[in-house]
């Protein structure tokens, strides 16, 4: 999978430029910002002979990114405290997934000072943490980078095939398509929520193709039909 990086609200100029000397330094270069700082003189030192990376960043939006995306991996530096966020998915496993699928991967990193925000976690197709002490849980954002940079390069697999599989937008409707046929067989109100969320998890981890997509949505759509009459 092709894979880029995206800073969410970043903070600090000088952490932009760390984060695009980092990607250079595990050979990444795409870099995506969602309403940055200004980046200025500092952004430039701070990323050193990786300014290319810096200069070729993207300005997009949360939209664009879960539109266009395969697999959409956010990152939080706590756990525990959310419960309406799924539990992180294995940091170690995530490269092995990541080589075993084509498409665009991108993976979210929060504002410095708060994070990625629960709404955003929720629309992720998983979530990963890194494990650090509990005195101080909360990383440089350059740092974080730079962790789950390393750990996707040092995944190792025997399987060299890779899978094509369906798109955030497309796992996306058939998120919508299930709320729906949830309404329509009158499934509790209370408890749609907490299915929702555990089959998004599914759903995203689950590395569907398209065609598997359509074939689920074909099943619900014969649910549809069958509550009509």
């Amino acid at each position: 999978m092709e894979v880029e990086v995206v800073l969410v609200n970043p903070v600090y100029e000088g952490n932009v430029g760390a984060v695009a000397r980092v990607m250079k330094n595990f050979g990444y270069s795409k870099l995506r910002l969602i309403r940055p700082c200004e980046l200025g003189a500092e952004a430039r030192a701070m990323a050193s002979h990786a300014q290319n990376v810096l200069e070729s960043a993207q300005c997009v939006d949360i939209d664009d990114v879960f539109g266009r995306s395969n697999l959409v991996v956010g990152t939080t530096g706590v756990i525990g405290s959310r419960r309406s966020i799924r539990g992180p998915y294995p940091l170690e496993m995530l490269g092995i997934k990541l080589r075993a699928t084509r498409g665009v991967a991108s993976i979210l990193f929060g504002a410095e000072d708060q994070g990625l925000s629960n709404d955003v976690l929720r629309q992720c197709d998983m979530v990963i943490h890194i494990g650090t002490s509990s005195v101080y849980p909360v990383m440089n954002l350059s740092h974080a980078v730079a962790v789950v940079l390393h750990s996707i390069n040092n995944a190792t697999t025997t399987d060299t095939h890779e899978r094509a599989v369906a798109s955030h937008s497309e796992l996306d409707g058939l998120l919508k398509h299930s709320r729906e046929v949830l309404e329509a067989v009158d499934f509790p109100s209370h408890k749609r929520s907490r299915v929702l969320a555990n089959l998004r998890r599914i759903y995203g981890r689950s590395e569907l193709s398209s065609a598997e997509v359509r074939t689920l949505r074909g099943i619900l759509r014969r649910i549809e039909l069958r509550c009509r009459r």
